[in-house]
């Protein structure tokens, strides 16, 4: 713009006052910005693949965009690639990735772009725009190529022993011979109202006093049910939030790793099925956000006693949400239990409640649950 500028004044000048040097040397920096000008409309023939390794990474790990540049015809170009990250609203997550790289003709030219990882979600790469600059420096120009892609940062995860979680007082838990190999007597729970008849264990409901049922677990089910609590009212700030989320993500590995078997689901969309793979777990959990949602915990726990997913129950929350969100479904679950994540802690309540400020003092909490 100031070339441009300054071009047409030397060049009015030159005719005004009758100075052909002026007038010249007007004409040439205009001729400049003109040839500078077409040189950047020229879009330059190129062959550009680019793919964003791995699509799915911990917090914190390397996450890269692999760019393969080649020229096509004759002459060899001098690019600048510019790689930006976007947030799920659609806001940029960090400042363009930028490098500079020489594209040869008939011989691919590879750059890594490193990709910000350092918070967790769920973000949209590019399109990747290249950049291309006149001899000059006068003129440059930037353009899309190719279409975006999905990079996927899970949250970061500690190492919790799995018999911190989901303990249960198994009462005469034998295999029922009754049952098909598709469907294994799991253990023994009060009768509620609804409960077959059928499954009543007559003997030990005459020795409790009480009417106990037989539980059976199909092979395929869920023995841990993981609800994380996405509702902007149970927690003081975001900070809080993403520790619960921390503390969630740790639980879903580690059990995982011992082999237990889980269901993730969130508060705020309790009807929607439930994954039940780590992968898709940490997934969940790298999407999820705080929301408005005005899910109620009478809802949540309708649809927990509708639907049961297994004989554990976990809720992970902050500590402005309501402590009693798991206990009335104990009659559902043999083991109910509350992770609470943020500043003002309240007590724990006999190992049913454990409240701590931060990720790391509830991992260390747990630990010494085992």
């Amino acid at each position: 713009m100031g070339t441009t500028l300054g071009g047409c004044l030397l060049l009015l000048a030159g005719l005004l006052l009758g100075y052909r040097e002026l007038f010249m040397l007007g004409a040439a920096g205009l001729t400049a910005v003109a040839v500078g000008t077409v040189w950047g409309l020229v879009p330059p023939a190129l062959h550009v693949d680019r793919v964003v390794v791995p699509g799915r990474v911990r917090r914190g790990e390397p996450a890269d965009s692999v760019v393969d540049v080649m020229a096509r015809g004759r002459a060899g170009r001098l690019l600048s690639l510019h790689d930006g990250v976007w947030d799920a609203d659609g806001k940029p997550a960090s400042e363009a990735v930028t490098t500079e790289v020489f594209a040869r003709p008939g011989l691919p030219t590879r750059v890594r772009l490193r990709l910000p990882t350092n918070q967790r979600g769920v973000f949209q790469v590019g399109p990747l725009r290249i950049g291309r600059t006149d001899p000059l420096g006068l003129w440059s120009a930037l353009r899309p190529v190719g279409t975006a892609q999905q990079l996927v940062v899970w949250p970061t995860w500690h190492a919790v022993p799995a018999s911190a979680i989901g303990r249960t007082a198994q009462i005469e838990a034998t295999r029922d011979p009754q049952h098909t190999e598709s469907t294994t007597f799991h253990t023994l729970r009060e009768y509620v109202s609804g409960d077959d008849l059928r499954h009543i264990h007559w003997r030990t409901s005459a020795r409790m006093g009480t009417l106990m049922i037989r539980r059976h677990e199909g092979a395929s089910i869920a023995r841990l049910v993981l609800l994380i609590d996405d509702r902007a009212p149970s927690y003081v700030d975001a900070d809080s939030f993403e520790q619960a989320v921390e503390v969630a993500a740790s639980v879903l590995v580690s059990l995982t790793d011992a082999g237990r078997r889980l269901a993730v689901m969130s508060a705020s969309d309790p009807t929607r099925d439930p994954v039940t793979t780590t992968a898709a777990g940490l997934d969940l959990l790298a999407a999820a956000r705080l929301t408005s949602s005005g899910v109620s915990d009478q809802r949540i726990q309708a649809q927990l006693r509708l639907r049961p997913l297994g004989d554990a129950l976990l809720v992970v929350t902050g500590t402005v949400g309501d402590v009693t969100l798991a206990a009335p479904l104990a009659a559902k679950y043999h083991s109910v239990q509350t992770l609470e994540l943020g500043p003002e802690t309240r007590l724990d309540v006999a190992g049913a409640v454990i409240a701590a400020p931060t990720a790391a003092g509830m991992i260390a909490r747990l630990r010494e649950q085992r």
